[in-house]
């Protein structure tokens, strides 16, 4: 298991945007900040794959509003917050949710979850453990959480057994 991430904003001082306009040309996006996003999402998977995982043409399909590999090769994840984009890959099925931790009200969330929030940190790890497994499609017992950046959590679930934590997050 392995997680790369891009930050935006590096990686769009690399790119050129007619690049980008092209590759999301017949697309339809709520705003400019989704469009780069997901730009930015389906380059990191791609390149990933081409350099980590020799998969020379990375087909990326959708299945229930969810991107798999057309022909399977290995599963990925996918998510954004604020800043970045990070994608999970491994040899079986996989979920990855990353929030920046930023002001709420506990007693407000605590109400509508039935749980006692009594840090933000405790919000945030039960948010993206929650957000993870509904991108995995199912609970699962695998599941970890930890500290990204110093100002996010980020939460992985899968049908594979998690050996450690935190799991290398690497720079694409």
């Amino acid at each position: 298991m392995k997680i790369y991430f891009l930050k935006l904003s590096d990686f769009l001082n690399e790119i050129k945007n007619n690049r980008i306009n092209a590759d999301t040309e017949n697309m339809d996006f709520k705003s400019q900040k989704r469009m780069l996003q997901h730009f930015a999402w389906r380059f990191l998977v791609t390149n990933v794959c081409k350099k980590f995982y020799n998969i020379e043409n990375p087909e990326i399909i959708k299945i229930n509003k969810k991107p798999f590999l057309k022909n399977n090769e290995i599963y990925f994840g996918i998510t954004h917050s604020q800043e970045y984009v990070m994608a999970i890959f491994d040899t079986h099925p996989c979920a990855i949710d990353l929030e920046k931790i930023r002001p709420i009200n506990l007693e407000k969330m605590s109400k509508r979850y039935n749980k006692n929030f009594e840090t933000l940190n405790d919000f945030f790890t039960f948010w993206t453990q929650y957000e993870s497994s509904i991108k995995l499609g199912e609970k699962s017992d695998n599941v970890i959480s930890d500290y990204f950046e110093n100002e996010y959590i980020y939460s992985i679930n899968t049908k594979n057994n998690i050996e450690k934590v935190p799991i290398p997050i690497n720079y694409f």
